[in-house]
């Protein structure tokens, strides 16, 4: 099966910025909607950024009407306009992987195991080293016209190391991991990716479908 690389340039802390993402990363199209049924493909993106701290990650998608009512971590947010990526930090030594999925308000889901099945959640004392910024706010949902919204936020390296062990951050270090848009229930369910996924349904927690993810 095909293996997309994406490759995550550097930068520093000190100069890390939304819009140093934006004009200095490469671009993740997330553009793999195996399961469309319904022609509804939002065009979606995905950069990232590493430091010597961790990973600046920024979504887009251009979508005109979203729905986000979940409010709290560990919500379905699946279920509304999401986006979402899954890293596999250290793919020689741990078949785990991390899930981050962000409904249009910054509304966290995130876990580790395995596969789908008996993921073990993140606790909510790590959200603040998560730096969520979401270019929605709640109180603001109702008056979305679009014609875009994002996501942006930090993976910690030592937040990492405290599931993974120690691990080496720098040029050729090479990561798995997939970027995903979807909305299950919402006017047009869809369900997009950037490393295409050959399954008969819906499926994002699929690891051997993941991509290469490589520093430089």
């Amino acid at each position: 099966m095909e293996k997309k690389i994406y490759r995550i340039k550097k930068t520093t802390e000190t100069m890390v910025s939304e819009k140093i993402i934006l004009d200095c990363a490469n671009t993740a199209e997330i553009s793999c909607f195996s399961w469309d049924e319904n022609g509804y493909r939002p065009k979606s993106e995905a950069r990232v950024l590493y430091t010597e701290k961790g990973l600046h990650v920024y979504m887009i998608s251009y979508e005109n009407k979203i729905t986000a009512t979940y409010t709290k971590m560990h919500d379905p947010v699946y279920k509304e306009s999401c986006m979402e990526f899954f890293i596999k930090p250290n793919p020689e030594k741990d078949d785990r992987y991390l899930n981050f999925e962000f409904n249009a308000i910054g509304t966290l889901n995130s876990g580790l195991g395995k596969d789908r099945f008996e993921r073990l959640a993140i606790p909510e004392i790590y959200l603040e080293r998560f730096k969520i910024s979401a270019s929605v706010k709640k109180e603001n949902v109702k008056d979305f016209c679009g014609p875009f919204w994002s996501v942006r936020f930090f993976i910690p390296f030592d937040f990492i190391e405290e599931y993974f062990g120690k691990i080496h951050a720098g040029p050729g270090t090479e990561m798995m991991g997939n970027f995903y848009k979807c909305g299950e229930v919402v006017d047009y369910p869809h369900y997009g990716c950037w490393n295409e996924i050959k399954n008969e349904r819906p499926d994002f927690h699929r690891p051997e479908c993941f991509g290469r993810l490589v520093l430089e």
